[in-house]
């Protein structure tokens, strides 16, 4: 038993009912807990998607990179 819970408490009671507040903190902090926890566990499809979103961009960067680097040599660009 929390020192709240027994500073509050009825005399003679064991127990007492959670305040407005209380209740709010709970569901408050339970919702965090299942958003954290939504978090960290991804669907396997989505963590696919996002590695091939990224090897994507990789490929994009060194393209344009390449492309650049032609425009500034002065040299004809080949398809």
């Amino acid at each position: 038993m929390s020192v709240l819970s027994i500073s509050r408490s009825v005399p003679g009671s064991a127990s007492r009912r959670a305040s407005f507040i209380e209740a709010a903190a709970v569901r408050v902090g339970s919702g965090l807990v299942a958003w954290a926890e939504s978090r960290r566990a991804r669907p396997e499809e989505t963590v696919r998607q996002l590695e091939a979103a990224a090897l994507r961009r990789d490929e994009l960067n060194v393209l344009r990179a390449d492309m650049l680097g032609t425009a500034h040599s002065g040299l004809p660009p080949q398809g």
